[in-house]
């Protein structure tokens, strides 16, 4: 299981200074899920990432990476690996493609199983095994048929009518869109996870979105409903949250 976050801003900053004093409080999470951490960030082309398969909290490479990567939008990720699936650099989020990276929260069960629905373009930049690579690839086959927006509607459809999961919170940057996936099974919720563990809280301002996991302070972060899809608009700063 994973903490997740996401940024836009409207002038390039640092995800640290864009969330400010209490983003020390989310790498705190690190401790507990702490197989990985990645960072998505835009290089105004094309997505960038940055990961380790250590614990972030206490990575210098991942104190400097944070504080000096630039950006006008970003994605933050620590892992906490399924079980079965190695702690490896090919397995940590995000998983990126040209202007496209997603991070994952969650299990697809089994964790091959959308393997068949994968285009052959995309399947051969599979580097790891896991579920969530898995996804972000077959985001990818659905984009590239039907556009960013409804392809991405697209592969949660499918995946919510045809595939057992224990959820594909999901955080998806493109070039023009962030979209933002809350969609949990509490009847697949782990043994040890908490009510509001897989509950995303948003933060709306003049200077852009911040989107992020629970487990740290979000005093005045808005919630987004379990079977909800947030898409926020790159270009002109507004949103939409709708129901699933």
């Amino acid at each position: 299981m994973c903490r997740l976050m996401a940024y836009v801003s409207r002038t390039a900053t640092t995800l640290p200074e864009f969330v400010g004093e209490d983003f020390t409080g989310f790498v705190e999470l690190s401790n507990v899920h702490k197989d990985s951490w990645g960072l998505a960030y835009s290089d105004g082309a094309a997505m960038k990432v940055a990961k380790r398969a250590q614990t972030a909290a206490a990575d210098r490479d991942f104190s400097v990476a944070i504080s000096s990567k630039v950006s006008e939008s970003g994605l933050l990720h620590f892992r906490w690996a399924s079980p079965g699936l190695g702690v490896t650099e090919t397995n940590a989020h995000p998983f990126a493609f040209e202007d496209i990276s997603l991070i994952h929260n969650g299990a697809i069960m089994p964790y091959d199983a959308l393997l068949p629905l994968i285009s052959p373009k995309f399947l051969k930049l599979r580097e790891g095994t896991t579920d969530s690579e898995l996804y972000f690839l077959f985001l990818l086959t659905k984009i590239e048929e039907l556009g960013f927006i409804d392809g991405v509607r697209s592969a949660i459809e499918i995946i919510r009518r045809d595939f057992s999961y224990s959820s594909i919170n999901s955080m998806i940057m493109g070039k023009d869109h962030l979209i933002v996936l809350s969609e949990h099974d509490p009847k697949n919720k782990p043994e040890w996870a908490d009510e509001i563990y897989y509950e995303l809280r948003y933060r709306i301002n003049p200077d852009g979105i911040a989107v992020a996991s629970s487990g740290w302070n979000q005093d005045g972060w808005e919630l987004l409903p379990n079977h909800s899809l947030l898409i926020f608009d790159r270009r002109n700063f507004t949103f939409n949250v709708s129901s699933l």
